[in-house]
């Protein structure tokens, strides 16, 4: 890409865009004010020497017709002498004559006058002052004859005085003819004049025009062109090209962005690159993270399709790590890893160097062996390796592992990366389950999870083909028989396998983390059911729904309760969610933030099972749970066992000391629930009072229940 630029476009871009836009609109209109003032003032001198021009000639038109006029005033009076004998008229007479003459001459006088110092002073007035001189010549003969008498005026008279008369006023009709076409020719002269200034007027006007479509074009190309280069710079930046020439930035706007978009790219280039090492690179410990690894697997199983190398993979899981975490913290459980990566790839250095972290406290080595003894000789000396404890601040902890490793065969063609880490899980499950540190994977173990990896394939369809369906299991509280609450249970109809146990597919389900989607069909389902309850007159009845550890882990599970509630319509005092200690324990601070998120939704929370699992009182004391539910397993030998009576007894004495609900599960027999009731128990469950019953048999046994528990208290 080129950004070449002239010295012109230079200098130009040095400029600010604002002060070049606005020096050309400024030269623009300079150049348009001056063309206006130009015009109106050649339009105004114009039109004032026409109106001269105009004056002038009808001024001597004037005079001259006054001059013509007294002439022929004079010429009547002298007739008039002719016919008028009085004395005192003829005298009257006289004066008249001598008046006229005067105003005859001061009509010529002021003619003259007018053309005197000009160029107007011609033959045609000449003429005139000849006739007149002639005129007044045969006038003042023919007044001389008419004092002598008329006879011998009137010859005068009409041979000589008429005849001048008229020479006179044919002089004075071509003094103003002439006059008329000079001022014609003048006029004629000035607007000729005017068309050339305005034709000049119009050429700089053009100019003007020219020079504003010149400033514009170079203006637009001073700013279009940088555009277009930082356009193509961000196209270029958006496809991932970082390494783009930045082109010339000046010191105006674009050259501010072009200088901002070159800070972002140098931003995106770091920026990806640290998303790339993030991407292949475990951040804590440094090594390959699962996708590197992947990758390499993936081009090493290629490689030894194609050209016979030899593969294998082993796969190692520190035991009892979560402990560590519980125990120790994340921080110092975090250093325990990074001593682990350390001592991996130390013990790996020249064997290979594609060790990685696969999550949490797994790590990946692929090996360039196919030979089981090799890898079963480096799985154990990476056990090895990790036998002395490790140091983290001030304390030593020990730490062992369990190692499966997976070779890439004969028998083992056509597999895939999946396939193949998959066959090492297997075998680092069986190590570790069987406490062997060390195992290979065998076919027999691949068989033995085949019906599992059948029964994931179907669960994860089960909730999309409603497989499922729900069962209610009544609480009853134990002062009074009163039911106002059932534990939901979910069952599994399998279309070939047909009703399959809880306890066959639920442990599996949460194993795999299908146990999600059947909560969240769980709860919506029961939810619903409950809607309808309660518009059918049941408005105090509440359900309790089994949550697990998965279901905990996930940051948005309070969001699909409140979102489950608000679409069956139903409060949430409505619904009790029952959580394990287990599932509390595994990891009791993310489990605490869910269940104070649930808790201030206004859901009941219940610990389930309680009694089974190894929990914290520290914890147990700062959980927001309304409800504690003894396990079955304390029930059963209640009415025979004394140590079950003295875990019962404290328990519920513990429980509402700290303020809680106490439910006992697997009632069977009424001694127990008589002994539950004297404990002081507050509610009760179990085949003593119902089975789980489908929704409609569960309503038709509450309503049997509560006319039987009418009738008993109605007086005798």
């Amino acid at each position: 890409m080129s950004f070449a630029e002239s010295a012109p476009t230079r200098l130009i871009r040095r400029i600010p865009i604002a002060a070049r836009l606005g020096a050309a609109f400024a030269l623009v209109l300079l150049v348009l004010g001056l063309v206006l003032a130009q015009a109106l003032q050649q339009t105004t001198a114009t039109q004032r020497a026409v109106d001269t021009i105009t004056q002038d000639t009808l001024h001597q038109v004037m005079l001259a017709q006054r001059t013509q006029n007294t002439a022929q005033a004079g010429a009547e009076q002298l007739f008039a002498l002719f016919v008028v004998e009085q004395p005192g008229a003829r005298a009257a007479l006289q004066a008249q004559i001598d008046a006229t003459a005067r105003d005859q001459q001061v009509a010529h006088d002021a003619l003259v006058d007018s053309s005197l110092g000009t160029a107007r002073q011609d033959a045609a007035l000449a003429r005139v002052t000849q006739a007149r001189s002639h005129y007044l010549e045969t006038f003042d003969e023919a007044l001389a004859q008419v004092a002598l008498g008329t006879a011998q005026a009137r010859p005068v008279m009409v041979e000589r005085t008429m005849p001048a008369l008229h020479e006179l006023q044919r002089a004075l009709e071509a003094l103003v003819e002439q006059r008329a076409r000079q001022a014609g020719d003048d006029i004629a002269r000035l607007h000729a004049l005017h068309e050339q200034v305005r034709l000049r007027l119009l050429a700089i006007g053009a100019a003007a025009v020219l020079l504003a479509l010149l400033s514009a074009v170079l203006i637009t190309r001073s700013i279009a062109r940088p555009l277009r280069d930082v356009v193509r710079l961000a196209d270029a930046i958006s496809a991932g090209r970082l390494d783009t020439a930045l082109p010339p930035a000046a010191d105006d706007e674009v050259g501010r962005l072009t200088t901002a978009m070159d800070q972002m790219r140098h931003s995106l280039a770091r920026r990806e690159a640290r998303i790339a090492e993030l991407a292949f690179r475990d951040e804590l410990t440094g090594l390959a993270n699962r996708t590197l690894f992947g990758n390499r697997l993936e081009t090493a199983l290629a490689q030894a399709a194609q050209q016979g190398n030899a593969l294998s993979v082993l796969v190692l899981n520190l035991d009892r790590f979560k402990q560590v975490n519980e125990v120790l913290g994340h921080r110092l459980g975090d250093e325990v890893l990074k001593e682990v990566a350390a001592r991996l790839r130390d013990t790996l250095a020249r064997t290979t160097d594609a060790v990685a972290r696969l999550g949490g406290d797994e790590f990946g080595v692929l090996l360039p062996t196919r030979d089981p003894q090799a890898a079963l000789a480096l799985g154990r000396r990476l056990l090895a390796a990790l036998e002395s404890p490790v140091p983290v601040q001030d304390q030593r902890v020990d730490v062992s592992a369990s190692i499966g490793i997976a070779c890439a065969d004969a028998s083992a063609e056509g597999l895939d990366p999946a396939q193949l880490m998959a066959r090492a899980d297997l075998a680092m499950n069986e190590a570790k389950s069987a406490n062997h540190g060390v195992r290979v994977f065998e076919p027999g173990m691949e068989r033995h999870v085949e019906h599992g990896l059948t029964l994931l394939s179907d669960l994860r369809r089960a909730a999309e083909a409603d497989e499922f369906f729900l069962l209610f299991q009544p609480k009853l509280r134990l002062r009074d028989g009163h039911c106002d609450a059932a534990e939901v249970l979910v069952r599994w109809r399998h279309p070939q396998r047909g009703v399959v146990p809880p306890d066959r597919f639920i442990p599996f389900a949460e194993q795999t983390g299908a146990i999600k989607a059947i909560t969240r069909w769980v709860l919506q389902q029961s939810l619903r059911q409950l809607a309808r309850w309660q518009r059918e007159g049941q408005p105090e009845l509440s359900l309790n729904v089994n949550v697990s550890t998965r279901d905990l882990m996930q940051p948005d599970f309070p969001a699909q309760v409140e979102r489950a509630l608000r679409q069956a319509g139903v409060s949430a005092r409505h619904l009790c969610l029952e959580v394990t200690e287990s599932a509390i324990m595994d990891d009791p601070l993310l489990a605490m933030d869910c269940l104070q998120a649930l808790n201030r939704m206004g859901v009941r929370l219940a610990i389930d099972d309680f009694g089974t699992g190894y929990s914290s009182l520290a914890y147990l004391k700062r959980l927001p749970v309304q409800e504690l539910k003894i396990d079955r397993s304390f029930i059963s030998g209640l009415d025979r066992d004394e140590a079950d009576v003295t875990i019962v007894r404290s328990t519920i004495d513990m429980a509402h000391h700290m303020g809680l609900s106490v439910v006992a599960e697997g009632i069977e027999t009424e001694a127990v629930g008589q002994r539950l009731r004297a404990f002081g128990c507050d509610q009760a469950q179990g085949y003593l009072y119902s089975r789980p019953l489908p929704a409609a048999d569960f309503m038709d046994w509450l309503r049997q229940h509560r006319d039987s528990a009418a009738r008993l208290t109605q007086p005798a």
